[in-house]
């Protein structure tokens, strides 16, 4: 069989979002693209995702947690089970075009030397607005940015173009799947998309974004812009995480002088100005002190390579 026509592994891993993992699974069965299987991993819900999801959609391989194991542990769950030759991560916020997947497999049989794509992504409130066409990570101050975020797409961003990572949802070939292997558990939700990235490119492959297929992700444009959400915290617990796995991930991606570098000088910057933003909302004072626990682990994991991760789980 031709790669272009083979199997594509859909991988979805989902906590107490049965509206959204419904409506995400319903453009699934409407792509163009028909060879697809299908895994959701749960991540122990409470709001009756399980039943739901069986009940409409029957053909869905479920993989059950008995705990919260995260983005990242609830990926590589789903992967035990994947069969394709290609690999589609997918978070269950979002809704897909329906040529979304084509296009991903379409670019990846005809470039060889890439092993990552991903689709430009919009906002599901805006839906002509775009969240990420493109992106860059700085292995220097460990800063993700996404190129054309919150602009209108007037075709700016048409021509596909090599980038660093994809949040969110990506594609890549079974042959990155077999030399990466997995998405690194320590991380548990921020950050492991930018690591999984960052050794697909250390094992040799290019990662592109490929603006043809398309997807609406659900973010509100205008807390991205100038609420909570601009620091990339839509959840206390997001907090935590940022802030702790932004030192993970330079650990184990930097060289030690730069390492050593950003720990003395560019991490406690961080910790100082997202400390004064936080401050800036009234009533956000879990998010305060989740970004401040979650710098100090941060902390201890670089000088100790002490990780706990069951503190919030």
């Amino acid at each position: 069989m031709m790669p272009k026509e083979s199997l594509v592994s859909v991988i979805i891993t989902t906590r107490n979002r049965k509206r959204d993992i419904l409506e995400c699974l319903d453009t699934l069965y409407k792509q163009s693209y028909k060879n697809l299987e299908i895994i959701l991993a749960d991540n122990n819900s409470e709001d009756n995702t399980l039943q739901s999801v069986s009940k409409r959609f029957p053909d869905v391989n479920i993989v059950v947690a008995k705990r919260n194991l995260g983005i990242a542990g609830g990926r590589n769950l789903a992967q035990r089970e994947a069969k394709g030759y290609y690999y589609f991560y997918l978070d269950s916020d979002t809704i897909l075009h329906e040529d979304c997947i084509k296009e991903l497999v379409n670019f990846l049989s005809e470039h060889k030397d890439v092993g990552m794509v991903v689709p430009k992504m919009y906002y599901f409130d805006y839906p002509d607005h775009i969240w990420f066409a493109g992106s860059t990570i700085d292995l220097f101050t460990s800063r993700t940015i996404n190129f054309g975020t919150n602009e209108k797409d007037v075709g700016q961003y048409d021509e596909p173009r090599e980038c660093a990572h994809g949040p969110t949802a990506f594609m890549v070939t079974k042959e990155v799947v077999d030399i990466v292997r997995g998405h690194d558990e320590t991380y548990f939700m921020t950050y492991a998309d930018a690591d999984f990235a960052v050794r697909t490119k250390k094992a040799g492959f290019k990662i592109f974004c490929v603006p043809s297929a398309k997807l609406w992700h659900r973010l509100n444009m205008e807390e991205n812009r100038s609420g909570i959400r601009a620091l990339g915290y839509n959840l206390p617990l997001r907090a935590y995480y940022f802030s702790r796995n932004r030192v993970l991930f330079m650990k184990k991606n930097s060289s030690a002088a730069i390492f050593a570098f950003f720990l003395l000088f560019i991490f406690p910057l961080f910790t100082i100005y997202y400390t004064l933003k936080i401050i800036q909302y009234k009533g956000k004072f879990i998010y305060l002190k989740n970004h401040l626990i979650g710098s100090w682990d941060g902390l201890k994991y670089a000088l100790f390579n002490h990780l706990d991760n069951t503190r919030f789980n």
